[in-house]
């Protein structure tokens, strides 16, 4: 059997699979790498998974625990990348009494501008499989990424969910947020509706300001601030992205949390984007790993 592991910044997620690629085990612990002192990982992972070692004839290991500020740093597989390059250029450690440790490479891109990814990756083989299509992870950093015949040619990072929570948190256009904010779709889509009139000059830096000025003509309530800033983000995120990326048949499939899922969702809507959901995507990449047998 093979150990698989998603090992993110703030988060924990193992599974135990057979050769065949069934799932034979999952567990997940809210034990990020963050959340690792002294760069203990090996006692980390043994603590959560060392009752599976045993049982396992390798260990795969994946996302920022493959970082700097993770246990072993591999290098970035240069677009255009497939699983198989992934695979090909992982890193193997040996420690005692576990199997081979198999580090997989992140994807990075260098033209127009250097970009990269760690775990992402994975979420998108799985997803795709050899399919071709454009696919965006929602999130702080989200990423909108070109995917031709199961290989990552292109992808571009937005990082809309940082600055939603910067500008909510410490900025002129916050101060007005109460401590109670609403769940309104329909602030969402006015900030989504507003992002992508062309008929207004200028872009995202000059919509964000109207957060403020309508509440304080009365045309915004407070309580709908919040939910407004992210339609703005999210939707000139989307404007933007469909005009690099193209998209067959107008569809994008999205990765990634429900809830921030659906909110893509209906700023994709409103562009004449047609999106999905795909579940399981990290799952199925290791599957297809072990099934494999790449070293």
């Amino acid at each position: 059997m093979f150990i698989a592991i998603e090992w993110t910044s703030m988060a924990f997620h193992a599974f135990l699979l057979s050769h065949d690629g069934s799932l034979r085990g999952e567990r997940q612990e809210a034990r990020g790498i963050n959340h690792v002192g002294d760069g203990a990982f090996e006692n980390a992972l043994r603590d959560i998974v060392g009752d599976w070692a045993t049982k396992a004839s390798r260990i795969y290991l994946a996302g920022m625990i493959t970082s700097r500020n993770g246990w072993v740093e591999t290098p970035y597989a240069q677009t255009p990348a497939s699983l198989s390059d992934i695979a090909t250029q992982a890193v193997v450690k040996h420690s005692d009494s576990l199997p081979p440790l198999i580090f997989l490479p992140g994807v990075s891109v260098r033209d127009p501008l250097p970009d990269m990814m760690r775990g992402e990756e994975l979420k998108i083989f799985g997803a795709m499989g050899q399919s071709s299509g454009l696919v965006v992870l929602p999130g702080a950093h989200s990423k909108w990424v070109s995917v031709k015949e199961g290989r990552i040619e292109h992808f571009a990072t937005y990082m809309s969910g940082e600055i939603a929570t910067l500008l909510k948190s410490n900025s002129l256009v916050g101060k007005l947020i109460p401590d109670q904010s609403i769940d309104s779709q329909e602030a969402f889509l006015r900030g989504v509706r507003l992002a992508q009139e062309s008929r207004i000059g200028g872009h995202i830096l000059r919509r964000i300001f109207s957060a403020r000025s309508y509440a304080l003509c009365g045309e915004l309530s407070p309580a709908e601030i919040s939910d407004y800033l992210s339609g703005l983000l999210i939707g000139a995120e989307v404007r933007e992205a469909i005009a690099e990326f193209s998209a067959p048949d107008n569809h994008v499939t999205m990765i990634g949390a429900p809830s921030l899922c659906r909110r893509y969702g209906l700023a994709l809507r409103e562009a004449g984007m047609m999106p999905s959901t795909i579940d399981n995507a990290v799952l199925r990449a290791f599957q297809a790993l072990c099934i494999s047998r790449w070293e």
